[in-house]
């Protein structure tokens, strides 16, 4: 028993017999307002919470009232509201998609600052053409040109090939039609970015007209050279998969990979004005005959 006074059950039970001895006393004398204000504030959020079930159940419930001209208002009422939010979230992806074109604009534009661009966007692709070229939104009224070089913030894309009004086609760097003059920054080592249905099929690029004792190496760096004006110099291309001997055993080319996923390009920047647009010059390094020409006489 004398365990029990000392123990802790024996002092919380003092400390709550103090406890409500001076809550008899207070009461005593504040009267029974107190108590009921106490009852109210434990009660209070209960109260409101059931308020709000039982309102919305009688808003259910008095729908059985509703006459058939009414509800069909309601429907129409709520199919605009729905109508409404859904805009709401176009304009929304369609703000988000333009604040992403005008951070990659300006990240590009940091990087040359003397070339002008468009933004444009992605809006068609033929599923037959196998070198991945695709339609954008923006044509001739927008300032794009045919032969405009279109990049993203990952490397070049490709070229404009047709222009209209308010749209363009490109032809996409894995056509076997664009010939592009390009430059090894790491080894100083220039050639030709070309492709063909083989690479293309892989996603893949050459860099051609490498010379037997060529430098280059797995993981070096391919960009635009700035020959023959037709695309700005240092656009990012691609890096080195490969170095590998020509068909014809004299000379040799690499196997590039884009950075860029080219048959997945989304947003793009269309360069319509660059320092050296349009000068007349070889896209071949210096020495190099074009093999087509050769075949041709």
């Amino acid at each position: 028993m004398k365990d029990f006074f000392k123990g802790s059950s024996f002092k919380v039970l003092a400390i709550a017999v103090v406890v409500l001895l001076g809550l008899a006393a207070f009461t005593a004398t504040a009267g029974s307002a107190f108590v009921a204000g106490l009852l109210g504030f434990v009660s209070a959020p209960m109260q409101s919470i059931a308020t709000d079930v039982t309102g919305n159940m009688t808003e259910f419930l008095d729908l059985e009232s509703y006459s058939k001209e009414d509800l069909q208002a309601l429907v129409e009422q709520l199919q605009q509201e729905r109508s409404a939010l859904a805009q709401q979230l176009v304009d929304y992806e369609e703000k988000k998609r333009e604040n992403e074109q005008l951070k990659q604009q300006l990240a590009i534009a940091q990087l040359e600052p003397e070339n002008e661009m468009r933004s444009a966007s992605v809006i068609g692709r033929d599923p037959n053409e196998v070198f991945a070229g695709f339609s954008i939104d923006k044509g001739s009224l927008s300032g794009v040109s045919e032969g405009d070089p279109v990049i993203t913030s990952q490397g070049l894309v490709g070229v404009v090939s047709q222009v209209y009004a308010t749209s363009s086609m490109v032809t996409c760097l894995l056509s076997e039609d664009l010939q592009v003059a390009a430059v090894s920054i790491d080894r100083e080592e220039s050639g030709v970015i070309t492709s063909d249905i083989m690479t293309a099929s892989a996603g893949l690029l050459r860099l051609n007209y490498l010379s037997s004792e060529t430098k280059l190496e797995k993981g070096d760096i391919i960009t635009t050279s700035g020959a023959g004006g037709a695309y700005p110099a240092n656009i990012i291309i691609g890096e080195v998969q490969s170095v590998e001997k020509s068909e014809n055993d004299i000379s040799k080319y690499a196997v590039v990979k884009p950075y860029e996923d080219l048959a997945h390009v989304k947003d793009v920047q269309v360069i319509v004005s660059f320092p050296g647009k349009g000068e007349e010059a070889s896209v071949l390094p210096e020495g190099e005959e074009d093999p087509a020409k050769e075949d041709g006489e």
